[in-house]
């Protein structure tokens, strides 16, 4: 995978500077109380240059949602990889994306999630945007299902095995705790493998119960 320009990298930097202090504010204030201009007067952008990255406040409180598959990982899993196992395969194409993430992009992905949890709690009327985020990531691991499966999207096998791919994501997500940058005072960078770590063992639990169902069944 090609590393992205310094003109991308502001781009998505800008990007998540406004999604963090947009969640922020929601916390702090109530989403409610929150306007467009706060968000981008506490990102240092104009309010037109938020409205250049989403479309309402709304959205960026939500955020991006799961982070999506790479065309790397979708490559390789289209082809039958890493392993070979369809359940092993899928649940390393559904972690690939956190991967790739530095130890700060992988700190703001974890305290962001379990800060949008929390803002759920108290405010339900945001939790059909938060699912069309999980839905967006779903339809991309929806397609590279059916292009290692040689059938279409719509098909039923592709919707029904990325459906259990994601309800396993987001058991893993819902049981997630957020190390921060202080793993034993081994830095970012042991933050980010502890959390790595952590979220490895709970899918490796939520796909091994969805074998063993399997295997029972029959």
């Amino acid at each position: 995978m090609e590393p992205m320009g310094l003109r991308e990298r502001k781009k998505l930097a800008t990007r998540r500077t406004l999604q963090h202090e947009a969640l922020r504010l929601a916390i702090e204030h109530g989403s409610e109380n929150v306007t467009v201009d706060d968000i981008a007067a506490a990102a240092n952008v104009s309010t037109r240059t938020f409205f250049n990255y989403f479309s309402s406040k709304e959205e960026a409180i939500i955020g991006d949602g799961p982070p999506r598959p790479t065309a790397d990982a979708t490559a390789v899993f289209v082809a039958n990889g890493p392993t070979g196992d369809l359940l092993d395969d899928l649940k390393h194409f559904i972690l690939s994306p956190m991967l790739d993430l530095s130890a700060e992009e992988l700190g703001y992905t974890f305290t962001d999630f379990l800060a949008r949890k929390q803002l759920m709690l108290r405010e339900s009327h945001l939790v059909t945007r938060m699912m069309a985020t999980f839905a967006a990531t779903e339809r991309e691991v929806v397609a590279g299902v059916a292009a290692r499966l040689g059938e279409e999207p719509e098909a039923i096998r592709p919707q029904i095995v990325a459906a259990l791919g994601m309800t396993a994501l987001r058991f893993a997500l819902r049981h997630l705790h957020h190390h921060g940058d202080t793993a034993e005072g081994a830095g970012a960078e042991g933050a980010r493998a502890a959390e790595i770590a952590e979220l490895r063992d709970l899918l490796d639990e939520a796909f091994d119960a969805l074998r063993q169902t399997f295997d029972t069944a029959r």
